[in-house]
């Protein structure tokens, strides 16, 4: 029957009508506001979702207060901030915070790159500061999010670059400007804080900061069981032993890990929703080490080479008492350059003493050691090893006070220290790397004999885990370590 005809009896298309009318009201009553209630209370709670940054979360708890109870806040002549600068390593959740704020708040976000502000061509940068803030004046309610504000924030003495100076000026011209009325808060992100130009930071401007930090193991585990719900894992690895692994990582990058490790069991054609420990592992290295190369074709000698050198790293984070024991060994290429590699046990220790330092750069050393000791001469394979030696040693003096002859001061925030101080650092800096190289040595040609097994090893099997190489060292070396160096 054709609803459109019409019916035989009047009663039938009173029914309809009253029909059509039910649902025309529910339909009209939900674009009203029925149905959003729910959606309302998702969104309130979308924020206790996230996983860690407790502390983060309460100040963004408090910023979030402020918007929608003003009110309350005039009350006592507290005024609106201005700017919020999000400080702290990539991956840690900055964006994810100002965005879910946003969409609690139900405020509009423009979001901005520090690098869509430079040009070569002076004046582009301060335009387009003016456009940003000219489009956020024209709404009610409004957040600005200005991501790596450091690529155009950066202090102005540091380089003679007339273009950032004038972008500079004119994010502090329009954030001078703002008046209450206009219920713009801006929001900053760096990983560069000490870099900024201090008339950003002062007060009434980015005068508000929260830090964020790497996930502890306690946010690490939580951030697996997110990225991994749903997915049986392999008897030997838990939420837990996966968290230990990652230590150091950013929760960006364990989810990357997450994602890796699925795409390895499709590829393996692995049973559904079931992840082997090999998958797991192989995701790990690769975020923390690099993807495998094997392209990067050595020939017999060098990779016997390599594993000599390898097996000098592997030798001394075993041995030394102050160092973190090595977890894998390996002879294949991974990364950007890295023909090998000796990982050791992560950790998440905030602070360093001297002896670990003095030991972590020992360790560094022992593949170029081992390479004197077997061939007689070194090869460039350490090049990555003495670029970080350097850096530690820099740090061992001038940051952290370390080295006995210059004590707690810092040359490098000294100014000009003159040349004759400049050679005395340097000369001391050299005479320290020289007896970490001769303690070095020495402890490598005792354990000479060990370095050849666990080097044969690895021609053998390319890599080998904890297990095993504790299995190719005395069992006087297995339960501690025992052995310092004598520096200072």
């Amino acid at each position: 029957m054709n609803w459109f005809s019409s019916p035989p009896e009047p009663k039938n298309n009173n029914g309809l009508l009253i029909l059509i009318i039910f649902i025309l009201f529910v339909y009209t009553s939900n674009k009203r506001g029925w149905g959003k209630k729910e959606k309302k209370e998702k969104k309130e709670n979308s924020l206790s979702k996230i996983i860690g940054l407790e502390s983060v979360k309460d100040e963004i708890k408090y910023y979030m207060d402020f918007i929608k109870n003003k009110e309350k806040y005039k009350e006592w002549d507290v005024k609106l901030p201005k700017g919020i600068l999000l400080a702290g390593p990539p991956g840690t959740g900055k964006t994810l915070l100002v965005k879910t704020l946003s969409k609690n708040l139900d405020i509009p976000l423009i979001t901005a790159s520090g690098s869509e502000f430079i040009e070569m061509y002076v004046g582009v940068g301060a335009k387009r500061v003016r456009e940003l803030f000219a489009k956020a004046k024209g709404k009610k309610n409004c957040i600005i999010f200005i991501d790596e504000i450091d690529a155009v924030g950066t202090k102005r003495e540091l380089g003679n670059n007339s273009e950032r100076a004038s972008t500079v000026n004119q994010l502090l011209t329009e954030m001078d400007g703002f008046e209450e009325k206009n219920n713009i808060m801006v929001f900053a992100a760096t990983n560069l804080v000490k870099f900024l130009d201090p008339a950003l930071t002062r007060s009434g401007r980015f005068d508000k900061k929260v830090y964020f930090d790497l996930p502890n193991n306690d946010e690490r585990k939580q951030l697996c069981e997110l990225y991994l719900k749903n997915i049986k894992l392999p008897k030997r690895i838990s939420y837990t032993v996966i968290a230990e692994r990652t230590a150091g990582l950013s929760g960006a990058d364990i989810a990357n890990i997450a994602n890796q490790a699925k795409i390895l069991a499709i590829q393996n054609n692995n049973e559904k929703n079931t992840l082997r420990e090999i998958d797991i592992q192989s995701a790990i290295d690769e975020v923390m080490i690099g993807r495998e190369k094997r392209e990067r074709m050595m020939t017999t000698e060098e990779r016997k080479r390599v594993s000599y050198h390898e097996a000098g790293h592997c030798l001394l984070g075993f041995l030394l008492k102050h160092t973190e024991q090595p977890v894998k060994v390996s002879i294949i290429p991974r990364g950007e350059s890295a023909l090998g590699y000796s990982q050791q046990k992560s950790t998440n220790k905030k602070l360093m003493t001297k002896d670990e330092v003095l030991c972590r750069i020992s360790v560094l050393l022992g593949g170029r050691s081992a390479e004197k000791i077997i061939y007689g001469n070194v090869s460039t394979g350490a090049s990555d090893d003495i670029e970080k030696i350097s850096i530690l040693i820099t740090r061992y003096t001038n940051s952290w006070g370390m080295n006995n002859t210059i004590g707690p001061l810092n040359p490098e925030v000294m100014g000009y220290i003159g040349k004759q101080l400049t050679s005395d650092i340097m000369v001391r800096c050299k005479n320290i790397i020289k007896s970490v190289e001769e303690q070095t040595i020495k402890l490598l040609k005792k354990n000479k004999k060990y370095i050849e097994s666990i080097a044969k090893n690895l021609l053998l099997n390319e890599t080998i885990n904890y297990e095993k190489i504790k299995s190719l060292i005395p069992a006087r070396f297995e339960n501690s370590q025992e052995i310092t160096l004598d520096i200072d």
